[in-house]
Protein backbone atom coordinates (compact mmCIF):
# COMPACT_ATOMS: atom_id res chain seq x y z
CA UNK A 1 0.00 0.00 0.00
CA UNK A 2 2.50 2.53 1.07
CA UNK A 3 4.35 1.87 -2.66
CA UNK A 4 1.05 2.67 -4.71
CA UNK A 5 0.42 5.93 -2.52
CA UNK A 6 4.24 6.54 -3.30
CA UNK A 7 3.90 5.88 -6.93
CA UNK A 8 0.50 7.92 -7.11
CA UNK A 9 2.33 10.86 -5.57
CA UNK A 10 5.12 10.90 -7.92
CA UNK A 11 3.00 10.45 -11.18
CA UNK A 12 1.04 13.90 -10.06
CA UNK A 13 4.35 15.39 -8.93
CA UNK A 14 5.48 15.04 -12.58
CA UNK A 15 1.95 16.00 -14.44
CA UNK A 16 2.42 18.65 -12.39
CA UNK A 17 6.03 19.45 -13.14
CA UNK A 18 5.15 19.24 -17.17
CA UNK A 19 2.58 21.83 -16.91
CA UNK A 20 -0.99 20.00 -16.99
CA UNK A 21 -1.71 21.81 -14.42
CA UNK A 22 -2.81 25.11 -13.38
CA UNK A 23 -0.01 26.73 -11.37
CA UNK A 24 -2.50 26.68 -8.11
CA UNK A 25 -3.34 23.56 -8.35
CA UNK A 26 0.48 22.56 -9.20
CA UNK A 27 1.63 24.15 -6.18
CA UNK A 28 -0.98 22.66 -3.75
CA UNK A 29 0.40 19.24 -5.24
CA UNK A 30 4.08 19.91 -4.97
CA UNK A 31 3.63 20.79 -0.65
CA UNK A 32 0.90 17.25 -1.13
CA UNK A 33 3.93 15.18 -2.24
CA UNK A 34 6.60 16.58 -0.06
CA UNK A 35 5.31 15.54 2.53
CA UNK A 36 5.28 11.71 1.32
CA UNK A 37 9.15 11.86 1.48
CA UNK A 38 12.14 10.91 -0.33
CA UNK A 39 10.93 8.05 -2.02
CA UNK A 40 8.27 9.96 -3.51
CA UNK A 41 10.79 12.53 -4.41
CA UNK A 42 12.93 10.30 -6.67
CA UNK A 43 10.20 8.32 -8.16
CA UNK A 44 9.16 12.18 -9.17
CA UNK A 45 12.05 12.85 -10.57
CA UNK A 46 12.99 9.85 -12.35
CA UNK A 47 9.20 9.52 -14.20
CA UNK A 48 10.02 13.28 -14.85
CA UNK A 49 13.44 12.79 -16.79
CA UNK A 50 12.17 9.53 -18.17
CA UNK A 51 9.36 11.69 -19.49
CA UNK A 52 11.67 14.49 -20.89
CA UNK A 53 14.06 11.67 -22.65
CA UNK A 54 10.59 10.29 -24.54
CA UNK A 55 9.55 13.58 -25.75
CA UNK A 56 12.82 14.47 -26.78
CA UNK A 57 13.15 11.09 -28.94
CA UNK A 58 15.97 9.79 -26.89
CA UNK A 59 14.54 6.03 -27.28
CA UNK A 60 13.02 6.28 -30.89
CA UNK A 61 16.66 4.95 -32.39
CA UNK A 62 17.19 2.01 -30.18
CA UNK A 63 14.75 -0.25 -32.23
CA UNK A 64 16.90 0.12 -35.51
CA UNK A 65 19.85 -1.00 -34.28
CA UNK A 66 18.41 -3.86 -32.51
CA UNK A 67 17.28 -5.15 -35.70
CA UNK A 68 20.57 -5.20 -37.53
CA UNK A 69 22.69 -7.26 -34.71
CA UNK A 70 20.86 -10.87 -36.02
CA UNK A 71 21.77 -10.12 -39.64
CA UNK A 72 24.64 -12.31 -41.17
CA UNK A 73 27.12 -10.74 -43.38
CA UNK A 74 28.56 -13.49 -45.93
Amino acid sequence: MNLIVHALGAWLATEAASGRYPRPVAVGLAMLVSRLGAPTAALAIAGFAFKKLREAGAFEGNTAAGQNRGQRRD
